[in-house]
């Protein structure tokens, strides 16, 4: 991997007004809580950096519908911790009020921005020339000197407020994308054969983008499937499931019909439950799949997918594990996760753990040490592993040359 793009070093930051795109999408409990605070204290590596600059920090938090779609106004708290210095926060993102605010910021100053994702346009996956277009890009970008782009774990995005502001700002990397870039590219050229991957978590359209990438490119020897994939493939191989066990809207279903695709690819590549366990009336019961109770909720695989999936970990070259295998929050449903991390650290092969859920469960289990790798990413790094070139590389690609264009870059002795 060869990347050409600028760091925090390259450029001279005293005075500058500055535009810092991070990834502060944090684990979201039942009263609104933060549950883990990994993904807040990377990005305040490089904020520290910025104390002679006018700083402000944008980020996104969850997706519109899901409950940990919030405001930013919790993590402004938190991030002052890291950061040691005052954060001030606005629920406004690019209004008169967040450019009023913006305007009178002092050397030294941070102002974190409300949640992205509250603009509409900011859900658009599009080129960067069309984010270039979109008004959050159009209002803010004048108010800035240069653009720092830090959201490594949604690297794999082409969204206006991570691509957009690089066709018209000189751009750099901050230290968390070039710790992560960096570590990777050191990383998977010691990959070894059998690859195996362990799939988990909620974001199902995305784990499905990734797989079909992997049967493109063979470089997977097994996928595990688990989290809310488990029950769309189970669906896909013809199991048949209650409203109750899982929610079967249309997004469901359109995902069991690319589940179907892939399974066509090579089915024995994909390793799936045998048995999972559902919620009867707050107690855990494990039942084979082909006999799951139509009025109760999936929250895990059982402990017999469980013990397969260890023995595939023991028989790996390389595991790469994204995503909880089911609702480890809750201590009853944490088992499948809890029993594979254990398997995971306690292997000798290479091993790569990533995304911010199955993260702070690694650190619960206190082995955070004993991985090869911890990733604050998880699609973003999915989609590096399987061989696909990230968005925000090509959006520094351009903002370097911005820097070169406006004579920003440092000369160096």
């Amino acid at each position: 991997m060869k990347f050409e793009f600028l760091t925090l070093d390259d450029v001279d930051l005293k005075g500058r007004r500055v535009l810092v795109r991070v990834d502060i999408n944090s684990p979201i409990g039942p009263r609104g809580e933060i549950l883990d605070e990994n993904r807040i204290k990377e990005a305040s590596v490089t904020l520290k950096e910025l104390k002679e600059s006018k700083v402000v920090v944008m980020s996104h938090q969850g997706r519109p519908g899901k409950s940990d779609f919030v405001s930013l106004e919790k993590h402004a708290t938190i991030l002052e911790k890291y950061i040691e210095r005052p954060v001030k926060f606005i629920d406004d993102l690019m209004g008169p009020a967040a450019r009023n605010e913006i305007a009178g910021l002092k050397d030294g100053e941070v102002l974190l921005l409300e949640n992205t994702r509250m603009y509409s346009e900011e859900v658009i996956e599009a080129p960067i020339e069309d984010c270039a277009k979109t008004y959050l890009v159009r209002k803010l970008s004048p108010l800035f000197d240069l653009f720092v782009n830090d959201a490594f774990p949604a690297a794999h995005r082409s969204q206006p407020s991570l691509v957009g502001f690089a066709y018209f700002l000189p751009s750099v990397a901050g230290r968390l994308v070039e710790k992560e870039l960096k570590a990777l590219r050191e990383i998977i050229p010691r990959l070894k054969r059998p690859i195996v991957y362990v799939l988990g978590g909620a974001k199902v359209g995305d784990r499905l983008e990734v797989i079909d990438v992997l049967t493109k490119t063979g470089l997977v020897d097994k996928i595990v499937v688990g989290g809310l994939l488990a029950p769309v493939f189970l669906e896909a191989r013809g199991v048949r499931l209650s409203n109750n066990n899982v929610k079967k809207d249309k997004e469901f279903q359109s995902n069991v019909e690319r589940a179907k695709k892939v399974l066509q690819w090579r089915e024995d590549v994909f390793v799936l439950p045998v048995d999972v366990a559902v919620d009867k009336n707050g107690e855990r019961v494990d039942c084979p799949v082909d006999s799951i109770p139509s009025e109760y909720k999936i929250k895990d695989l059982g402990l017999k997918t469980a013990e397969i999936i260890v023995k595939e970990v023991s028989r790996a070259g390389s595991v790469i594990a994204n995503g909880p295998l089911g609702v480890f929050e809750e201590d009853l449903f944490a088992l499948a996760t809890m029993e594979v991390l254990k398997a995971i650290s306690e292997s000798d092969t290479i091993t790569i753990v990533s995304g911010g859920h199955l993260t702070a469960a690694l650190r619960k289990l206190g082995a955070e040490d004993k991985v090869t790798y911890t990733s604050t990413a998880g699609g973003a790094l999915l989609h590096l592993l399987a061989g696909r070139r990230l968005p925000i590389i090509d959006a520094l690609e351009l903002g370097k040359k911005n820097a070169e264009r406006l004579k920003l870059v440092k000369h160096r002795d």
